[in-house]
């Protein structure tokens, strides 16, 4: 039932303003974005507590139908049962559909009637924040992390839509949200129930052309669930070879240019097959992209297993015939592998064996007559891209380190080649590294420990902002929307046992101020963080609507505890612009644990000397000209403002990003 809604005197600009309550439900807390299908609002939801997306069908969407009133009746009719449809289905990749209604409005001196539904709001970013802009070739082990931890999982969530009998058709980066790790398939609704003008007048088709199959272009009503295979094709294209260019010719088959190896030469094949110009030779559903794309991991894996077992190379595995070969051998050895873990129990984490099937070791580091709080583990780097961020390569070079600095004469050093975050730890990584080594951990009077040491102190860290908390003997994230933001409060233990944990380490200070000066070089301020870094946090579902607009708080609504902080505490990656070598965050609010001299954790006992913090309270640099001071702190203190990445070495001739 349309309820009046006079008393909502909104500009012609946007449909509610701040503060409007929709069917004495939604509050209306700011305007997210508008797009060619309607608009979308953030809204508290009153009887529930919680925040929420609304979509309004826009009045422009209406006028854009060029079949008079009746057709445009007949659409919202299939709108409504659209979303109903969706309302159905409850699937974690898919975004939910809370709510469902109708209002009139007085809007430009005109009766509105309007359709809403209410959604999951997702704070985060989207598929495109975890996709390199020049792509993942030539690095199968990130590509495959990622196609594992992003890609099939959204795969799946449009499998469960064709199962309904629903084709999402509008299917890009920007529509598939990611909710703390978790892709979730967005915008919808409309994409299946509209009937626009031509494309050349359309809203909606700009920033999807590239997307597009050709029966969507040329038939939108004929468009099935091939035409979301080709646009899942096009997305896996751009994953290996780097983002679309706006001049691209779109509604082409989508070939890499290089494949170097048989595990490219047969994702091409894939790629290829999926964006087929014809739907008739085109990957026949989302069930046989994703076999595919499993095939060929899991024979890759079995390759490498090989090669490491034999020194034989198996080149030959890719070919047709010896893939339902390989799936058979790996099928074998994962029953074996269980059957051993059955029998021998979970390889602790503070064994001090090898475990020659997964390749782990531990090492205890004594330091004196006690044992450090150090324990490595030795992994590969699969492990930690599934885990962790993106890694920058910093090419090496002379680095002169100004006066300023520690307070000795200007001089030059060599930097070596090395691999850094491009962000901070999130707190999400950080309670995930927390749980995976509870056997060694115990919490006392607010401080967790790590084999005696400390690792992390519980609390606030402002006033409100509690991103971690501890309960029923786990480690939680306190709000969601904390999830990617820099985890703070880590001791220099507690961080450099993190890293250690991934096989990777803490950058030293040097590297530091290495990648903040050659970040920055040729620019007039090197030591200034970019001007838009510190912009409000770019949403998921903004990205969806293809438009940025910063939200407003309701002036008489009691402000959250997230509404509270506002600094760089809160912000997550996608709200850093990057320097110039990639890395996000340097040089901010937030300073970072480091080592004063290079150090290998699983080899060298690590001295209480070995840990200085840069940036934060007492390293802020003097001026946006200067940079930040390396200042010694013990490692088993924590600080508000001091959170840290990880580091790497670059073996000789490495070229690319890692994780």
């Amino acid at each position: 039932m349309a309820l009046q809604a006079y008393e909502m005197t909104t500009s012609c600009k946007t449909t509610f303003k701040v503060g409007d309550v929709l069917n004495n439900k939604w509050v209306i807390l700011g305007f997210i974005g508008k797009g060619g299908m309607g608009e979308i609002y953030r809204a508290h939801q009153i009887n529930l507590n919680r925040d929420v997306a609304i979509k309004v069908v826009s009045r422009e969407w209406l006028e854009s139908i060029d079949e008079g009133d009746e057709e445009a009746e007949t659409l919202l009719q299939r709108f409504r049962r659209e979303v109903q449809a969706m309302a159905q289905i409850r699937h974690p990749n898919i975004l939910q559909v809370f709510d469902h209604d109708a209002i009139t409005i007085k809007k430009c001196e005109q009766d509105t009637p309007l359709e809403y539904f209410a959604m999951e709001y997702i704070p985060g970013g989207s598929l495109r924040d975890t996709m390199s802009e020049e792509g993942f070739y030539p690095e199968e082990d990130l590509f495959i992390a990622w196609v594992k931890q992003y890609f099939l999982p959204a795969l799946t969530g449009v499998m469960a839509l064709h199962e309904n009998g629903i084709v999402h058709r509008d299917l890009k980066p920007e529509n598939i949200l990611i909710d703390r790790g978790t892709p979730k398939i967005a915008d919808f609704g409309l994409a299946r129930s509209s009937r626009l003008k031509p494309v050349t007048q359309s809203m909606d088709v700009k920033g999807s052309l590239h997307y597009m199959s050709p029966e969507h272009f040329f038939d939108f009503k004929g468009a099935g669930q091939r035409a979301d295979v080709y646009s899942l094709g096009k997305i896996l294209f751009e994953a290996v070879d780097g983002k679309i260019k706006s001049g691209t010719t779109p509604f082409k088959s989508a070939k890499l240019v290089k494949t170097a190896s048989p595990f490219f030469e047969e994702l091409n094949r894939i790629i290829q097959m999926a964006t087929a110009e014809s739907r008739d030779a085109r990957t026949e559903s989302v069930r046989d992209l994703l076999g595919q794309l499993e095939r060929v991991i899991h024979g890759l894996a079995f390759q490498k297993q090989a090669e490491k077992s034999s020194g034989l190379h198996t080149t030959l595995l890719f070919k047709k015939r010896r893939w339902t070969w390989a799936g058979i051998i790996v099928a074998v050895l994962s029953v074996m592998s269980m059957t051993v873990w059955h029998l021998i129990g979970e390889p602790g984490l503070t064994s001090h064996k090898g475990d020659p099937s997964t390749g782990r070791h531990q090492i205890e580091i004594m330091q004196g007559n006690r044992t450090n709080a150090e324990t490595a583990i030795t992994r590969d780097e699969s492990f930690a891209s599934e885990h962790l961020g993106k890694q920058h390569l910093i090419q090496g070079g002379v680095f002169t380190i100004p006066a300023a600095v520690d307070e000795s004469e200007e001089q030059s050093l060599r930097i070596d080649p090395f691999y850094m975050d491009d962000f901070f730890v999130t707190n999400q990584q950080f309670v995930e590294f927390l749980n995976h080594n509870l056997a060694r951990i115990t919490v006392e009077s607010g401080v967790v420990k790590g084999r005696g040491a400390n690792w992390f102190l519980l609390g606030e860290v402002r006033t409100g902002y509690e991103p971690i908390i501890y309960r029923n003997n786990e480690f939680h994230i306190g709000d969601p929307a904390y999830a990617s933001s820099p985890v703070l409060r880590v001791t220099g233990y507690g961080a450099s046992a993190f890293a250690n944990y991934f096989g990777r380490r803490l950058p030293t200070g040097l590297e530091m101020l290495y990648a903040m000066v050659k970040g920055a070089e040729n620019s007039k301020n090197p030591a200034e963080p970019p001007k838009d870094s510190i912009a409000e946090p770019q949403s998921g579902m903004m990205q969806m609507m293809g438009d940025r607009n910063n939200e407003t708080r309701v002036d008489n609504r009691p402000e959250t505890s997230a509404e509270r902080i506002s600094s760089d505490y809160l912000l997550s990656a996608a709200s850093y612009t990057p320097n110039l070598l990639g890395i996000k965050g340097l040089n901010h609010e937030i300073g970072e644990w480091v080592y004063t001299r290079p150090a290998k954790p699983s080899l060298e006992p690590l001295e209480a000397n070995l840990f200085a913090v840069i940036g934060g309270t007492e390293g802020a640099p003097e001026d946006q000209y200067s940079l930040p001071a390396i200042v010694e702190r013990f490692p088993w203190e924590g600080f508000e403002e001091i959170g840290f990445r990880t580091a790497k070495n670059a073996a000789t001739g490495d070229s690319a990003e890692k994780g």
